[in-house]
Parts: structure tokens; sequence; C-alpha cells
């Protein structure tokens, strides 16, 4: 069912979310300058609601598109060995610069994206304390309804927060009594707060919403878990995360259970599903255009009848990534006895500088299926807009590689149709209504696993893990060549039925699985970090891909540890709010 909460935001309620160059100018709601007096009823509420819930877009009047995306590809992907910055260089330029140097680790704290991801962020803090406010003071809503609105406020706080944390580790806690914008340090640790704010909302949200995009109980279950994750709170996580998988349902009431097919989790038509926790709902419309579209990732597929590189073909997957996807006779990732991937040794067949019009037979050996709902590949279908015909779809192979992202890509059938289509004519073209997943249940499985692996069962560990690998298996669609009706690879993936030996083999196949499942999706450099292999990891994977000749990865670019892990802060910023300290190495 498609999604209607979600609707660009115009006049006062824009001004509330403080659009401005840094949400350090705006004056403190229902404090001084700008109040929300008239929002104190239920309708006002429900209107400053919708404008807290367009920011998880990250788009709005004052951002830049790919900068600020709630789907994160420029910080989540293009640093993380997954995807290049594609494209061509040089085009467009605003543009390029910035992921070029973010992608080579080379950004600075004078970085235009930085900054607008920055105020993106505490723009969606700002339009929740709005709603904090607003329902503390409105005049008609009982104390049960007031209680709900505040819990739904605190969960949007408590996730612009954690993109915050994630991005800078060093950063402002910003509440609804926040009196002095212009000097809140960031030497605290803001763990604590984001915690109980999800807290907050697991304990007073319903369990049902009315509205697909709406948080509910479980959601916030599901993002405190993450929260510990990323704390490595693994004996926390693991009680909640046991407790979601005994109980935990989505917004309609639906248990979670994944979906049977991997790509109804990316299809305009199946999402806000039982596997869906917390999705950014995009739409398309004549009376929004684009405004509420998916445009983080406008540009990054190939769209139309034909190929149009104008503005196409960035966030392009890797060779590494696209080699992971490789099976070995047992269907099993290729992992030694120790868990490392050995894939990326030579790679997967490609027409990397082969015409478009010359002869090309793609790759024969075994791939996990999740391969082709991922990745655009030369001779396998895109979907269903026919056959991947390769350079001629590439904007610059040179620059790029020869691959294509798939996932969040619009099907040909869905163009332009109705309530799950796109107004290609106004615009970029590509301008979808695809949702985006923040957390989805194969998240909640593999944190399980993680938290048996670390401090469980390694064997309870192995059931997680082949749960998402059976959906993997038995997917009933799987990419169809339709001019044959026959499977369009040699398509082999099976479960590990063989008990794992020792932890750092599990913990390998673990981190191996999440790669798998959520390449593309924003994820993947947090994980690295997280887990605290960033820096052996990512030079391993510089070495190698700079030997491959791919123009959008620069000869030389090193992950420094102890500065790469995180972002500068905003140097805009600091002169701001002069309490702010800039983060080590910057």
């Amino acid at each position: 069912m498609k999604k209607l909460f979600l609707f660009i935001c115009t006049g006062s309620i824009m001004m509330l979310g403080a659009c401005k160059k840094s949400f350090l100018e705006v004056p403190p709601q229902g404090q001084s300058g700008l109040t929300i007096d008239k929002f104190y009823t239920q309708v006002g509420v429900q209107q400053l609601l919708v404008g807290a819930y367009h920011d998880l877009t990250g788009i709005d009047t004052k951002s830049t598109w790919w900068g600020t995306s709630g789907t994160n590809w420029v910080y989540g992907d293009i640093t993380s060995g997954d995807t290049y910055l594609g494209g061509s260089a040089g085009s467009p330029p605003h543009q390029v610069a910035d992921c070029f140097n973010i992608e080579n680790y080379q950004e600075l704290a004078t970085t235009g994206f930085l900054d607008d991801k920055w105020t993106a962020d505490y723009d969606g803090v700002a339009r929740a304390n709005s709603v904090i406010i607003a329902a503390t003071n409105a005049t008609d809503m009982t104390a049960a309804q007031k209680n709900a609105a505040i819990a739904e406020g605190r969960f949007l706080r408590g996730h612009f927060h954690f993109d915050a944390k994630k991005m800078w580790n060093n950063v402002p806690y910003v509440d609804e009594k926040t009196v002095n914008f212009t000097s809140i340090p960031n030497t605290a640790n803001i763990w604590p707060q984001i915690e109980a704010d999800f807290q907050f909302a697991y304990a007073n949200l319903p369990e049902t919403q009315p509205l697909a995009g709406q948080a509910n109980k479980w959601a916030a279950a599901c993002y405190l878990a993450k929260c510990y994750m990323f704390e490595q709170k693994y004996t926390d996580a693991k009680a909640l995360l046991a407790t979601i998988i005994a109980n935990g349902k989505n917004w309609q009431g639906t248990k979670y259970a994944l979906t049977a097919n991997y790509h109804d989790n990316f299809d305009v038509g199946t999402e806000n599903n039982s596997e869906s926790v917390l999705q950014i709902n995009f739409s398309v419309d004549p009376t929004s255009l684009p405004n509420n579209a998916n445009l983080g990732e406008t540009g990054v597929s190939p769209v139309g009848t034909a190929a149009d590189v104008t503005y196409g073909y960035w966030k392009q997957p890797s060779f590494n990534l696209v080699n992971a996807f490789k099976t070995d006779v047992n269907g099993l990732p290729m992992l030694d006895a120790n868990g490392v991937d050995t894939s990326n040794v030579t790679n997967m067949k490609n027409d990397d500088g082969i015409a478009s019009s010359a002869p090309f037979t793609p790759y024969q050996g075994g791939v996990d299926p999740r391969l082709d709902w991922s990745v655009g590949r030369r001779g396998v279908p895109y979907l269903d807009w026919g056959l991947d015909p390769g350079q001629s779809w590439v904007a610059d192979q040179s620059f790029g590689g020869p691959y294509l992202n798939i996932k969040n890509m619009f099907t040909q059938a869905e163009q332009g149709a109705g309530f799950g289509g796109i107004i290609s004519s106004y615009y970029y073209v590509g301008n979808s209504a695809v949702n985006y997943n923040i957390i989805r249940y194969a998240d909640v499985l593999l944190w399980a696993a993680e938290c048996e692996v670390e401090v469980g069962s390694l064997e309870q560990a192995r059931v997680y893990v082949n749960m998402i690998r059976t959906r993997a298996m038995t997917s009933p669609t799987e990419p169809i060549d339709h001019s044959s009706g026959s499977p369009s690879a040699n398509y082999k993936v099976s479960l590990y039925n063989t008990p794992w030996a020792n932890q750092v083999y599990a913990r390998n196949a673990v981190r191996f699985e999440r790669r798998l499942e959520f390449a593309e999706e924003g994820q993947r450099f947090f994980d690295l970090v997280r887990w605290g292999i960033a820096d052996t990891y990512l030079n391993a994977y510089q070495k190698v891909e700079q030997t491959r000749s791919v123009g959008s990865v620069q000869t030389g670019a090193t992950f420094v540890k102890g500065k790469n892990e995180y972002f500068p802060i905003p140097e805009q910023e600091i002169i701001l709010d002069p309490q702010l300290k800039q983060n080590p190495g910057y």
C-alpha cells in the first residue's frame, strides 16, 4: 500500500523547521523569536509532525540532494568499498568535487556537503522539538494523546541525533528546553540522551499507527537496539532483540517477518510490508512534483527507454562488491577457514572496456541471486527494462567501472503509473517514489546474530544467518531472462549446514552476510567503523582497487586510523558556536 503520510511542508511549518544556514541561527522555539503558539492544538501538533517526518528525507529548501539525502549513500556507500562515486569526472562539478573528496578520505571542515548534512540533521532536531513543545502545551488534547505525540517527537529527535552521532561522533544534544543555541559544547557523550528518547518512545508509542511511515513502539525498540549495537552493548541488545523477534510488529500490527521476495523491500508496489521497521516514505504526484521524491537517488541508475548520461549513473557498484556475491561449489560465500573473504582475488567476468556492440557472455560461475537485485551488469536483466547492454548505459567506465546500481530503482512498468510512478518530464529524470529502508527486519536478525557471536551461542547466530540465506534461496522471483524464461545466471546459494567452529569464523560470516544483504543501502561504512575494522579493511581495499584503474578511486588515498572514522565538524558551525571542538586529525 502506498503511503500518504509525508508531504512537502510549506509556509509557517517550513519556517518552524529551522530552514536556515545553520540550526544555531534559529531562535529557541517557545522562548523568543519565532513562536509556535498557534500550533498548540491537536491539528497543529499533527502539522508539525508532518514537517518533522519530512526531514527524514534530508531534502528541504536549503539542502543539496546528494549531500543531505536520508539515504546516506555519499557517506555510507562510496566511503565503504561497496561503490564508487561513479558517473564521469567533472559533471556536474559542484556535486563531484565534494563526493570525490569524501570517497577518498580527503574531506575538509570546509567541504560544503558536510555543512549541509549537519544543517539537515539539526533542522530535523528543531522540528522534532517543535512537536514536543506544541504537544506539551496543546489545549485540546488528552494526557494520553499528548504523551503519544511527545513520544513520536522524541523518536524523531532520537533519529536525527543518531544520524549526526554516527557521522561526527562528537556532536551536541539539543532538546526542547535549549535556550542558547550559540553555546552548546560537543564534548559530552550523548548516547544516554539518544537512548532515553528511544526508550521513552518504546514505552509510550502505540503498537499500530494509522498511516504508513509513522513510527510505532516496535520501531522505537529496533532503533534502541541499533543504538546498543553502535555502542557495542551486546548483552543489552541481545535481550531487546529477542523481545522484538518474539513480539515485534510493523505499523499495521503485522508481526515482523522477512518478505518472501527479497526485492519486495525495494519495489514501490510492495513497500511498508512485514519487513518494514522504518522507511523514508517518498511520493511523486502532480502537486508536489519532485519535492517528496527520493531525490537523493536521482541520477544513480539508468532511466528512460534508453541510456541518458546527462545526469546519470553515480553510486556505481565496485568490482570488490560484485566479487563478494560469488559462491563456491557448495553455494556458500568464498570465505577461508578463518572466515576471510577470498572472492576479490580475481574479478568476476565483466564487460569493462567492451563495447555494447561486441559479443559478451556473462560470468558463468555460481552467484548469490541478491547480486542481480542489487547490481546492473552486462547481459543480465535490469529489472524489467531488458538486458543490461553494458557500456552504452554507463557514463564512463574508466571513471566508475562497468556496473550500475539497481536498488531503489523504479521498474519500467511503474514509470509514470499513478500512485507508484514518477514524473520524468519534470526536472531531472528519475525522480522516484521508491521508499528507503532506515531499518528493516533483516537488520534485527543480523544484529541478533552479531550479539550471539559476541555474548551468546554460535549455533543461534548460525540460525539467524540461515534465516536470511533461506530467503535468498527461496525468493519466488529470481531475475529472469524474459526472452528465454530461464534464470539469468547460475544462481547458487545454500545454508551454513555445518556448525561454525570458532568465534572468529562466525563473526566474519555474520559480517559478510550483512554486506551481501544490505549492499548499496548506505550502511556499510558505519558498520566498518562500529566494528573497529575500518582502517585495516579500507586500506586493504584501496591497495587492490588502485590497481584497477577506476578514476573514481584516487591513487594514494589512505584511511587514517583515529581520524577518518568520523567526518570533520563543519567550519561554519564552529564559527557560529565556538563551543564546538573539531574532531581529531582535522
